[in-house]
């Protein structure tokens, strides 16, 4: 089980995450800015350039969701992280930045209406995930709230408001890539915490806080604030 009420620093599962992402982030930028077929002969006829300013701004959002997950990672994640979870985050996420920076330069149209929107998505998901977590990480260093259950700031919408943000964020990057293919992230996210990492974490909260989770899981909505 993932979830477990231990507390480790975890430096080297969580290192080996940022690295990998980092990495990430690096082939994306080789990617939007040269020409993808010198890579690759698998990227033959695509010449992944695409809209400067566009990759710009798709860099740019991929820089600042490395900066927000170090600081979740190192500062707001307390509990122990285990190598077999870091193996399979290091595993998956790194092929999700390359994929957006690859169908992204394969559109040219200049920056427009619909650029703007996915950047607006981009920062409102960034902001539900830290700011869930900021508020959170703070009421809990408080001592007379160990033990208990936090259930205000932005979870008084949704018992996971952190997951949903990445949701959106996500399609964020995809409407700015200007590719409706890419919308298949945020789905497939979107089924991997309703069917797999939701179940887990909720088993686990229920153990630990009993009826307290219990009561608010029933008055809360699981994920998407005022409808699911």
């Amino acid at each position: 089980m993932i979830f477990r009420n231990i507390h480790d620093k975890s430096y080297l599962p969580k290192m080996f995450i940022a690295a990998a992402i980092l990495g990430s982030i690096y082939v994306s930028g080789y990617l939007m800015f040269t020409s993808a077929d010198k890579i690759l002969p698998l990227f033959k006829p695509y010449k992944v350039n695409g809209d400067l300013v566009r990759n710009i701004l798709i860099l740019s959002c991929m820089s600042i969701y490395f900066l927000r997950l170090l600081f979740t990672l190192f500062v707001f994640f307390q509990r122990k992280m285990y190598w077999g979870e870091a193996i399979v985050i290091a595993n998956i996420m790194p092929w999700i930045f390359p994929y957006i920076a690859y169908e992204s330069g394969n559109y040219t149209g200049s920056i427009g209406w619909i650029e703007i929107v996915g950047i607006l998505l981009f920062f409102t998901g960034s902001f539900l995930n830290t700011a869930s977590e900021y508020f959170r990480f703070s009421w809990k260093q408080k001592k007379e709230n160990a033990g208990h259950l936090y259930t205000g700031g932005l979870f008084k919408y949704t018992r996971h408001t952190n997951y949903f943000g990445d949701i959106v964020l996500f399609a964020g990057l995809a409407t700015v890539a200007h590719q409706i293919q890419l919308l298949i992230i945020p789905i497939a996210m979107a089924l991997f915490f309703i069917s797999i990492l939701i179940p887990l974490k909720e088993n686990y909260l229920k153990d630990k806080y009993g009826n307290e989770y219990i009561c608010y899981a029933a008055n809360t909505k699981m994920l998407i604030p005022f409808i699911f």
